[in-house]
């Protein structure tokens, strides 16, 4: 190290201990002045004091005073005494400590010759001491003064500070500890600040790297144009919030509910704007699941509803709202009960709400009511207890169906079977009589044998067409080309005209038989039994409402010459008697030269359903 640098060093370090002087005086003058200003401002000493006090104090200096400086001026010895005596202890106790030192002064002047006399100038000294006292006795007083105030003013600052301080420390520590993320933006939107929290939730991991980025632009699409207009609202003075999606720093979509407001100055003016972002993506979710569920449960076609655990419901889908004649209406307070008809109240209550209780569900079928008809809906219910995110129980769910299609069919199919019970045995009883006929006139087996073969194929024709319309109708143009189909072609040798008219039920049969009959004995001698004849069927209504009338025509042409019979077969007694028998009408065989002609009349209502009917 050169001379030069080690002079600086030198130099230095004298500076140092030079400045060392007066610093360690100042502290100790300012914790004189500490002391002091604490003994100043202490509780304020009692009457006693502030008078016992003066009185040792002058006192003792005026004792020590003529002990050691007689011959002195006895005046300014206490001067001191009483500026010390009027700081501590008040401006009386000061005015007394003065009044005290002049009297003892003046007791010594007293005793220097000449004895007992004051001179003028010893007068004039003691008023002017007195006046001179009294005045650093109200200047002391004023220091005084100062000083309490000075130190109320300290401790209300130190207060302050504290809860300045205080404050700031929670302040941050909110801040910190929020899962929002709090930024401060400037009038351009710029960002100037984001919280510790903030930060976290927007997995910001260097605030400074994005420090002074516009906030818009961390919003896309509908959130961007929603952040502009809650920024441009905000440097309006006025607070917006809004709902959008945006990623964090590291690419996260998350859902943000989102506030912005000015920041106010005192004056009221604001350069600042606060911009609050809450994380709402779980409830978004939730909400979506929610939606997705009402949607799913509005969409669906059976009852689904819901009641609280004292059995108010709470809610009905639409189909549910539909059931039960409520429309668009809500439950309307309606509760579990209300639902099922009166008699079944009982049941709800005493075995289908406890046995929810205590197995966790209930199936079975019940009637509902409906609300504006009172009408009986009878469904199949399935109830189950709802718990809440905790497993609590908060009330019952049902999810249930209209049952009165199923009711219904299971009636119709139960008459169905009735009815075809019945019409089951009228056609073994038909088989029957026409196997005991068939096999009465037979003179030969073996001609019995295809006669009855061929009747009940046609028999199986006709019940085969009563079968597509389960025993209840039957399509007569369809009966009759069953019928006649296989004698020949319908259409050519076979032809028909009338309008599409139904069949009861009973008479179809019968029919379908008589035909059967005809188109064989056309075939063996009638006008199909060559290759010029053919057979003409009509049929009709004629008249109309109580008095009308069906009426079949069978008519042949172009085949050999016609002659009665010798003898009634079993066809033309199957066809004079069934037909008459079955639809109550009238038939009439002519065996006339040119061709077989064959007339069924009867009364509409026996022999054809209505439309109604059908």
């Amino acid at each position: 190290m050169g001379p030069e640098a080690r002079d600086t060093c030198v130099s230095a370090g004298h500076g140092s201990a030079l400045q060392m002087g007066p610093t360690a005086l100042d502290a100790r003058l300012r914790g004189l002045l500490d002391r002091l200003r604490t003994t100043v401002v202490a509780r304020r000493p009692s009457l006693l004091v502030r008078a016992g006090i003066p009185v040792l104090v002058v006192g003792g200096i005026a004792l020590l005073r003529a002990a050691l400086f007689s011959e002195f001026a006895p005046w300014f010895l206490f001067t001191p005494a009483v500026v010390l005596i009027a700081l501590l202890l008040g401006g009386a106790a000061g005015l007394w400590a003065t009044v005290l030192a002049a009297a003892f002064a003046g007791t010594v002047l007293l005793a220097a010759p000449p004895v007992g006399e004051l001179s003028l100038t010893q007068w004039v000294a003691s008023a002017v001491f007195i006046v001179t006292t009294a005045g650093l006795v109200g200047l002391v007083v004023a220091l005084r003064h100062a000083l309490i105030e000075a130190e109320t003013s300290h401790a209300a600052l130190t207060r302050s500070a504290a809860a300045a301080a205080e404050r700031e420390a929670f302040v941050t520590n909110v801040l910190a500890a929020s899962t929002d993320c709090i930024k401060v933006l400037d009038l351009d939107g710029r960002l100037t600040f984001m919280s510790e929290g903030g930060q976290q939730v927007m997995e910001v991991s260097d605030f400074n790297a994005i420090r002074g980025c516009p906030w818009p632009s961390f919003w896309t699409g509908q959130g961007h144009d929603e952040a502009v207009a809650a920024l441009a609202a905000a440097r309006e003075g006025r607070a917006r919030s809004f709902v959008g999606r945006a990623c964090t720093m590291r690419g996260t979509p998350k859902w943000w509910h989102v506030a912005l407001s000015p920041i106010r100055n005192p004056d009221g003016t604001f350069d600042r704007i606060l911009s609050v972002s809450r994380d709402i993506t779980a409830l978004r979710e939730s909400e979506d699941a929610r939606d997705h569920f009402v949607r799913l449960a509005e969409n669906s076609t059976d009852f689904i509803g819901m009641a609280q655990t004292d059995g108010r419901i709470v809610y009905l889908n639409g189909a549910a709202r539909r059931m039960v004649g409520l429309d668009d209406a809500g439950p309307a307070a309606l509760t579990l009960t209300d639902l099922v008809q009166p008699e079944q109240v009982a049941l709800v209550t005493a075995e289908v709400l406890p046995a929810v209780e205590r197995d966790g569900h209930w199936s079975g079928e019940l009637t509902f009511r409906d609300f504006r008809t009172g009408a009986t809906i009878p469904v199949l219910s399935s109830l189950f207890p709802v718990t809440d995110g905790e497993g609590r129980v908060v009330g019952t769910g049902t999810v249930t169906r209209d049952f009165r299609a199923r009711k219904q069919a299971e009636e119709e199919l139960r008459l169905l079977n009735g009815e075809l019970a019945h019409r089951l045995k009228n056609v073994l009883a038909v088989v029957q009589s026409v196997t005991r006929q068939t096999l009465r006139s037979a003179t030969d087996m073996r001609q019995a044998s295809e006669d009855l073969s061929s009747r009940l194929v046609a028999l199986g024709i006709a019940t085969d067409v009563l079968t597509h319309a389960s025993w209840r109708s039957a399509d007569l143009r369809d009966l009759i080309e069953g019928a006649l189909g296989p004698h020949g072609e319908i259409g050519g040798r076979i032809r028909l005209a009338g309008p599409a008219l139904t069949l009861q039920p009973q008479v179809a049969v019968a029919l379908a038989l008589a035909l059967h009959e005809l188109a064989t004995n056309a075939s063996k001698y009638g006008a199909l039994s060559n290759d010029a004849g053919f057979v003409d069927l009509r049929w009709h209504v004629q008249g109309e409402g109580e008095g009308a009338r069906f009426r079949l025509d069978w008519r042949e042409r172009g085949g050999p010459p016609v002659t009665a019979p010798t003898r009634r077969g079993f066809g033309s007694t199957l066809i004079e008697r069934s037909l008459r028998s079955y639809f109550g009408g009238t038939t009439d065989i002519a065996y006339r030269p040119d061709g077989l002609v064959f007339t069924l009349d009867a009364p509409l209502r026996e022999a054809i359903l209505t439309s109604d009917e059908a």
